[in-house]
């Protein structure tokens, strides 16, 4: 019984894992177009409208931190605790995207 419910255990990170990705991909889209006035702003409602459509409770405490660089480069990090079958695990989930925030030539 135990090695089904860390095996169930393991495809709940696995699936956190790639919609806490899916959010950070979602926010850096929103966030790195021209006609935004504040990229991280939109970046991080973005990925937070994402996190509460689809993640349900599959992450719980979500945290969306999204910064532009003086480079130019937009960076949206999601992170948050994964739900648990076992106790005392105290699993997390933190991903990341980057990408350069398109601008209009001058």
């Amino acid at each position: 019984m135990a090695i089904l419910l860390a095996g169930v255990q393991v495809s709940l990170v696995a699936i956190s894992s790639q919609l806490a990705m899916s959010a950070a991909e979602d926010g850096l889209r929103a966030g790195r177009y021209a006609d935004v006035r504040t990229p991280p702003a939109a970046a991080r409602a973005e990925a937070l409208r994402f996190l509460e459509t689809y993640a349900g409770s599959l992450i719980s405490e979500p945290a969306v931190e999204a910064a532009e660089g003086g480079d130019g480069l937009l960076t949206v990090r999601v992170s948050g605790n994964v739900a648990g079958l076992l106790p005392g695990l105290g699993l997390t989930v933190d991903r990341a995207a980057a990408a350069a925030i398109e601008r209009p030539a001058r």
